[in-house]
């Protein structure tokens, strides 16, 4: 077993190893280099591979590079941990269900995305990337019965964003941008709610692919936009953030909130890529809040997306 493999064996998981390292360090590289920001979404898939360089590398008795892994593998738990301890509260009659997708282009399945509304009892709905079209097939197939509010603006392209609401609710921002083609609009509306108002602004964050100072850029007005916002104010932010918990700008933009489905312990949570032949693996998609507690969260697998929806149910601190 000493021999097993060779110096082949051993120069290929030395390689492994070190990839490993580099990735996961890039998790704490606040950059805005559009090939950084790509390969840090890629952090989570480090575990699954250094798990099998330790295994190979104790098989094969490679000791060295067994401890080397068993380090980066002790990190990589670290980061995860968290993500599975959940921290949630008792479901009452005036939680707050909120629901977000990205519809590809207006391409999704409108049919489908209303079967899921109805199902998980939305009270919000932020809808990206919606066209007109998409507005007439998601009145066809029933939505304006469920959530009969609407704000916000539907375009041909990525740049629509529409909240629709079963509950009463008010135009804070209309978070329109006229004149950069890489924004897209992000309206923001106060709920009106019987034991207090939520503001929930609707997120559709730049990728960091063409331009990831534009990326950055972005990012760094959400953070900046949530540090205005009065500290007693219950405050949501949902939608395509472009970014996961392994960019650090999204930890910025996070800070001082939850992210629902981090908060449910839902573990390693996938929303993009989806009907490719590339898996899933990187969560863009995600409810924060402050001042609501977690009662649960969750994805839907909608047709003719690339993006999974996301649904998160919140509820009122109870004293």
């Amino acid at each position: 077993m000493r021999d097993f493999g060779g110096r082949v064996l051993t120069s290929l998981l030395w390689a492994g190893v070190l990839v490993s390292v580099l990735l996961v360090g890039l998790r704490w590289v606040d950059s805005s280099i559009a090939i950084v920001a790509v390969l840090q979404s890629m952090v989570p898939l480090v575990a699954v591979g250094v798990t099998g360089l330790l295994v190979i590398a104790v098989i094969a008795r490679r000791w060295r590079v067994a401890v080397v892994a068993g380090a980066v593998f002790s990190v990589c738990a670290t980061i995860a941990v968290p993500s599975v301890l959940a921290h949630t509260a008792t479901s009452g009659r005036d939680d707050l269900v909120v629901m977000s997708a990205n519809l590809q282009f207006g391409r999704a399945d409108a049919p489908s995305l209303v079967t899921a509304v109805r199902e998980h009892r939305v009270d919000v709905l932020v809808l990206l990337e919606v066209t007109p079209a998409f507005v007439e097939r998601l009145t066809g197939a029933g939505l304006d019965a469920v959530l009969p509010e609407s704000v916000g603006v539907a375009r041909q392209g990525a740049g629509g964003t529409i909240i629709r609401s079963r509950i009463p609710m008010t135009l804070v921002a209309p978070g329109i941008d006229d004149v950069s083609p890489y924004a897209f609009n992000e309206p923001v509306v106060s709920i009106h709610r019987p034991d207090g108002d939520v503001v929930l602004r609707a997120v559709h964050a730049r990728p960091p692919v063409p331009s990831g100072a534009r990326w950055r850029s972005g990012l760094a007005d959400l953070r900046a936009w949530r540090e205005r916002q009065p500290a007693g104010q219950p405050l949501v932010m949902a939608g395509d953030f472009n970014s996961s918990l392994s960019h650090p700008a999204f930890r910025q933009v996070a800070e001082t909130m939850t992210d629902a489905h981090r908060g449910a312990g839902q573990g390693w949570v996938r929303t993009w890529p989806v009907g490719s032949r590339v898996p899933p693996f990187v969560q863009l998609d995600h409810v924060l809040m402050r001042g609501l507690q977690v009662v649960d969260a969750g994805t839907v697998t909608i047709a003719h997306t690339d993006h999974r929806a996301i649904w998160a149910r919140l509820s009122p601190p109870r004293h």
